[in-house]
């Protein structure tokens, strides 16, 4: 009896060990862009690793962490990955890009696309702002990242996959 209960044990311990579990392929879905009438895909991507930010206009961790993708962008365009930002319930295209230029002060360097909060749960899991997931270069989602992320953290997260 102890030995089955070891057994069963070891084998959920190695189910939730980082690493072990299949990966998930990304869905399919298209997103508004910010270009009128615009849609865009992940699938759009395969074959480069997507660094996929979900963040909100109104979420305040996100205000903070959008400046380290920013600089993270340039290092990832190098090695053929890219970071999307998905926002979440932000308004309309206008609104979100007058987001990046007037309370940021940043351009985008990087895609950015809309959705709402359910199609976020819904598609991703995302119950919480930010949630950043780590796609490889095949479509599958590798990483799921919530909350704030520092350059670093999110170079480290990626790096396994580039």
């Amino acid at each position: 009896m102890t030995r089955i209960r070891s057994t069963f044990l070891a084998a959920i311990l190695l189910a939730l060990a980082p690493g072990t579990m299949a990966a998930e392929r990304a869905p399919g879905a298209s997103f508004a862009t910010l270009e009128e009438g615009s849609r865009a895909s992940l699938e759009d991507f395969r074959g480069q690793v997507v660094v996929l930010n979900l963040w909100a206009v109104w979420c305040s961790p996100c205000i903070i962490e959008i400046p380290h993708l920013v600089r993270l962008q340039p290092e990832l365009e190098a090695v053929d990955a890219t970071v999307i930002g998905l926002a979440v319930d932000s308004g309309s295209a206008q609104a979100i890009r007058r987001f990046w230029t007037h309370r940021l002060e940043i351009e985008p360097v990087y895609p950015l696309w809309k959705t709402t909060v359910a199609e976020a749960g819904e598609l991703f899991g995302a119950r919480t702002y930010p949630t950043t997931l780590i796609i490889d270069r095949e479509g599958r989602i590798r990483e799921h990242l919530l909350g704030l992320q520092s350059r670093e953290d999110l170079l480290e997260a990626v790096d396994p996959y580039l």
